[in-house]
């Protein structure tokens, strides 16, 4: 073949069309959460509350002196509340801005990290818990409490002190990195599947595109969703409930060999 055929071939041979480049956006405001991302949140956190609680549950429950249903009641009560924060438009967007989101992964974080160390969790525990008996017990002395009514009222006191202390925590956390850390907003890209975030070539505003790995059917360019948010409800519970029944066990296992 001489130059003359060769460049009479590239001629006639169609150029390839790169694919489109990833659309980058920053994340727009958030608004409150559906009902049902609502509702998977306050199990969640449900969960995590239950596990968080287990070392101070197991000292009431073994004082004698307080109700055990009261105390899984208030326990309830709290995670559902710290759920409903969560979904609410307003402090998902006070999570959009500079290192706030980051400094709660920290506060909580850590509180959860205590939990596993022996002995840890009933030495931060002690003193709020000592708060939260006398004001059970200054109710039921002046109002006329019941033991399940001031057991309920120890329970959500201690929980607000603990979640005070934990606020302390990411406040602290935000400050070093407002003084020493750079903000880079995070950005997505607006052409990833949502359930899986296979990026997917053909995505437009107005079009519809098939993941072809996890077969979601994605509808004009849009943000990926976490993992609570994408899995379906067997999956969801099927992965939450067990792992929270886990962290109860092993952190109730590690208090009474090593408390």
């Amino acid at each position: 073949m001489n130059a003359s055929e060769s460049s009479v071939e590239n001629a006639n041979t169609p150029a390839t069309t790169p694919p489109p480049p990833p659309v980058i956006r920053t994340a727009p405001p958030a608004e409150r959460l559906s009902t049902t991302a609502t509702l998977r949140r306050c199990i969640l956190w449900i969960v995590i509350a239950h596990v968080a609680g287990t070392t101070s549950f197991i000292l009431g429950f073994t004082a004698g002196e307080a109700s055990p249903i009261a105390m899984l009641l208030g326990i309830t009560i709290y995670g559902c509340f710290i759920g409903l924060v969560d979904s609410s438009g307003g402090f998902r967007r006070r999570l959009q801005r500079p290192f706030v989101a980051r400094s709660f992964r920290v506060g909580y974080g850590l509180r959860l990290a205590i939990c596993v160390v022996p002995g840890a969790a009933m030495a931060v525990d002690m003193f709020p818990g000592i708060l939260a008996v006398m004001a059970g017990e200054l109710f039921q002395r002046e109002v006329g409490f019941n033991v399940f009514a001031s057991t309920l009222v120890s329970t959500l006191v201690q929980g607000t002190l603990i979640n005070i202390a934990i606020l302390a925590v990411v406040l602290f956390a935000w400050l070093l990195q407002v003084m020493f850390m750079e903000w880079k907003p995070p950005v997505f890209d607006a052409r990833a599947c949502a359930d899986c975030g296979y990026h997917l070539e053909t995505l437009e505003v107005d079009t519809t595109a098939t993941c072809p790995e996890c077969g979601r059917i994605n509808r004009g360019l849009n943000e990926r969703r976490s993992w609570i948010d994408r899995v379906s409800w067997p999956k969801f519970l099927l992965v939450v409930i067990p792992v929270g029944i886990v962290g109860i066990l092993a952190q109730g296992s590690t208090f009474l060999l090593f408390g």
